[in-house]
Parts: structure tokens; C-alpha cells; sequence
């Protein structure tokens, strides 16, 4: 997915607040800040996402703006070079992946006989949320024609 950058410059810090929450309300996008610029009280907005996301967010925050006649500016950049974005948006470490304890042998066996008496069986992975059979190659989502049982419903 390429990402793109929406700036949305406005007049105050007030309508700048109500602008970021009114575009992060109206689409799927993630706020990188708000800047103050030199003079006159302006604030810019600057957030990034997919590029509709960016343009219907920015498009809903420069109308409540122009309502309120503050909008100074906006653009939007839908595909922005590296340089552009590495310096517009903070870069966030990567998680460190955390370790998963280990289970012993014994517990997973007294587990599997926990859950299903009698039988040390391994649980197979079920797709298909209609048929419930392993075999089935429909996932969860896809049309019910793409199931093994689909013309089979009801008969024993």
C-alpha cells in the first residue's frame, strides 16, 4: 500500500484540534502531529495513510475550516519520496519481538488429554467456518459454492 502525506494548514490552535479530530473520525488515517508555523497563529496538521483516506480526511478538515474561515492552506501528496517523509514523520522503533516460554513435553501431552480424553491427537487447522472439515479449501470470507459440502447441506 502506498502511503501518502495530507497537510492541512489552518488558522489557531482551537480549529487545528477540531480539524484533527474531525479527519481522523472521517477516515483511516494516523496523525503525526500538529505544527505550529511562524506567525499569525497558524498550525499545520499533518497526517499520513492510504491516499483516498488522506484525501477524503483532508477534504472533511479544510471544509469545517473554510465554515469557520480559518483555512490557510492544504495539500495533499500521495505518493511522497523517501527524503519528504523520513523527515515529515517520526520514525518509531521496530517491537522487539518478545520470547515465548517453552512448554515441556509433559504439559502439552496433559493438555491434549485435558481437552480431548482418551486421545493424544494433534488438532488440525480448520478453514472453512461452514463445514468444519480440515480438508475443505474455502477460507473464512470466501463464497460458500468454494466449500466441499456446499450442495450437501442437511443430509446425514
Amino acid at each position: 500500500m502506498k502511503q501518502s502525506l495530507g497537510l492541512l494548514e489552518v488558522s489557531g490552535l482551537a480549529l487545528a484540534i477540531s480539524c484533527a479530530d474531525v479527519m481522523a473520525k472521517a477516515a483511516s488515517i494516523t496523525l503525526v502531529g500538529l505544527e505550529k508555523t511562524n506567525g499569525s497563529g497558524w498550525t499545520v496538521i499533518k497526517i499520513i495513510g492510504d491516499v483516498a483516506s488522506v484525501q477524503a480526511a483532508i477534504s472533511t478538515g479544510a471544509s469545517l475550516a473554510e465554515r469557520q474561515n480559518g483555512l490557510v492552506a492544504h495539500r495533499v501528496i500521495s505518493r511522497p519520496g523517501e527524503g519528504i517523509l523520513s523527515h515529515s514523520v517520526p520514525v518509531q522503533p521496530a517491537p522487539t519481538p518478545t520470547a515465548i516460554p517453552d512448554v515441556s513435553q509433559e504439559q502439552e501431552e496433559m493438555a491434549t488429554e485435558i481437552a480431548l480424553p482418551g486421545a493424544a491427537q494433534q488438532a488440525e487447522l480448520i478453514s472453512c467456518n461452514l463445514c468444519l472439515d480440515p480438508a475443505c479449501p474455502r477460507q473464512k470470507g470466501e463464497p460458500r459454492a468454494l466449500c466441499l459440502h456446499s450442495g450437501k447441506r442437511g443430509e446425514a
